[in-house]
């Protein structure tokens, strides 16, 4: 399984189960920001490392995950220690974080931070 399919089905729901996560994309009938939060999960890139006997030894992943959240009901620093701590808890590091009022909606905040994790590759 992929880390951005990882986040999504089984490490985003237990940190925020409130939250409705998607991947790659947020539907139509999302889009409209009306129930957040809301958090998109995708990859970024991925390569393969620690090269041996001509075949890779691990994979490195960088991910992005982004949050719609309403500023009048989430405290975004207490969204973000959660983030990334559970996400550190999964072999995940903070590599890029960036947090910016939605261009249209007025009490909505975007959260973007993106993660990096290393997968070892069995020899087979």
């Amino acid at each position: 399984m992929t880390p951005a399919v990882d986040l999504k089905v089984t490490i985003l729901p237990e940190l925020f189960p409130d939250a409705q996560i998607f991947a790659y994309r947020i539907p139509e009938n999302y889009q409209k920001l009306e129930t957040l939060p809301i958090l998109k999960v995708e990859g970024v890139n991925e390569m393969n490392e620690s090269y041996g006997s001509d075949q890779y030894g691990a994979r490195s992943y960088r991910v992005q995950v982004m949050a719609f959240l309403d500023i009048e009901e989430t405290d975004i620093e207490e969204f973000n220690d959660v983030l990334d701590r559970g996400l550190e808890a999964e072999g995940y590091t903070l590599a890029y974080a960036d947090d910016r009022p939605h261009d249209q909606y007025e009490n909505v905040q975007v959260i973007t931070r993106q993660y990096n994790v290393v997968k070892i590759k069995e020899r087979g």
